[in-house]
Formats: C-alpha cells, structure tokens, sequence
C-alpha cells in the first residue's frame, strides 16, 4: 500500500460516515509511502475533531511515526485525546496513550488510526 492508497481510504470513509457534518482536511504526501493527513471534522452530536497522523506504509504496513486526535464539546473542552508524545515511558505502550476528560493521568494505548478513533467516538454517541 502506499500513502496515495491510505488517504483514498480515508476519503471514502469520511463520505460515507453519517457521523460527520463538515469536513475540513489536508493530505500532503511526502513520498509514495510517507504523508501527512490532518484537518477538523464537525460531529453530529456538536463535538470537533482535531487531528494529524503522519503516515508510513512502507512494507506494506501502516504505522504512524507521530499522531494525534483530539475530541472537544460544544464548548471546546477536552473529551478524549490519543497521541503518542514520547512521555510516560512507565507505560508498556510507549509512547501511545490516551488522555480522557475528568482524568488527571492518562491511560496506556494501542496505536490508532482516524479509523479507530471514529469508531470509539460512534460508539460512545449511540449509547
């Protein structure tokens, strides 16, 4: 897979998600497996999205040298955020972790992808 084929992905995701109002989003590719995705997408339920997620598919696998996703209400206060800032080296998942609002420490975290964290916020929007 390269880059290219990753932000098609990602595109056809946002158009099909009933969960998005607006989208506002960049892709920049760097080379055929390096880029960088990141924008604003407007929630059904008021919530914003703020994200990056600088791409690597070299090998035929995706990983993301540095991420973030950063989910605010309607009156831009912090929901959840993922990203892996290299801090919290306790963590077995550094440098991946997840910020939750009401918490005073993070919690440990897989890696994940814009994919992922659309599925965490529609599932958290149907309850």
């Amino acid at each position: 897979m390269q880059v290219k084929d990753y932000f098609t992905e990602i595109q056809n995701l946002l158009q099909k998600s009933a969960l998005i109002e607006n989208v506002n989003i960049e892709y920049d590719v760097k080379s055929k497996n390096i880029g960088i995705v990141q924008g604003t997408l407007e929630i059904i339920d008021g919530s914003t999205l703020q994200f990056m997620e600088l791409i690597n598919t070299k090998g035929g696998k995706i990983t993301r040298p540095r991420y973030r996703f950063h989910l605010m209400d309607t009156n831009d206060k912090v929901i959840f955020r993922y990203d892996n800032a290299p801090h919290h080296p306790e963590f077995p998942t550094h440098p991946h972790h997840k910020h939750v609002k009401g918490e005073n420490v993070p919690k440990q975290s897989k890696e994940v992808g814009l994919k992922d964290v659309l599925s965490e916020i529609e599932g958290t929007i149907r309850k």
